[in-house]
């Protein structure tokens, strides 16, 4: 991978030691834009977690925050933005709409610029191999009929945000199943990638 990084999280920069880790990697946010990408979250920008992670970046001195929303703005170009924030909401949705906006190809540009791809459940889950887990633990339902489950392939990980030791069962029979390793992230916990090296943040 390039000089970019990505931090694959299931709640974003809830939790304290994320936001530390993610603030530790900008050096100037007054002069980095950022998109949050809100196409899967319901409610799209007027969403609580929309307006937290918009609240949240303000109060780490970011002054440039804008919403973007793929499903209606596919042309949109994201070269002005040194982070990218995508939430969570239905992953069947995101991929759908990500997909026909072309985003991979924005997201690879951003990491190739060194900038900062953040995912938030179901915005971590994207950029894997495949999204197939989404549909299969604690599933979402897949409202935008999508066949092709294939991710982005930008990390290799397979995610499973809100982990809690209550589904093991489950993932261990899903890993099992498709003879893949799952990264289980809890609600506090998230995964940088830089320099093709993978550190859990707890």
């Amino acid at each position: 991978m390039s000089q970019g990084k990505l931090l694959l999280t299931s709640t974003g920069l809830t939790s304290k030691n994320v936001s530390l880790k993610f603030k530790g990697l900008v050096s100037n946010p007054e002069n980095t834009s950022v998109a949050i990408v809100t196409t899967a979250a319901e409610g799209k920008s007027e969403n609580k977690y929309s307006q937290l992670a918009k609240k949240q970046f303000e109060e780490l001195g970011f002054v440039a925050v804008d919403f973007v929303d793929l499903e209606t703005e596919p042309q949109k170009d994201f070269s002005s933005y040194g982070v990218i924030y995508v939430c969570g909401g239905n992953t069947f949705k995101l991929l759908k709409f990500a997909r026909e906006a072309d985003f991979k190809s924005s997201i690879e540009n951003l990491l190739e610029r060194g900038g900062i791809y953040i995912g938030v459940s179901a915005g971590s889950i994207i950029v894997g191999p495949s999204i197939t887990i989404a549909g299969e633990i604690e599933p979402d339902e897949n409202e935008v009929g999508l066949d092709d489950l294939t991710g982005f392939g930008i990390s290799d990980l397979i995610i499973l945000p809100h982990y809690s030791p209550e589904i093991e069962e489950e993932v261990i029979a899903f890993e099992n199943k498709y003879s893949v390793k799952v990264e289980r992230l809890n609600n506090s916990q998230a995964i940088l990638i830089e320099n093709d090296q993978e550190t859990l943040v707890e």
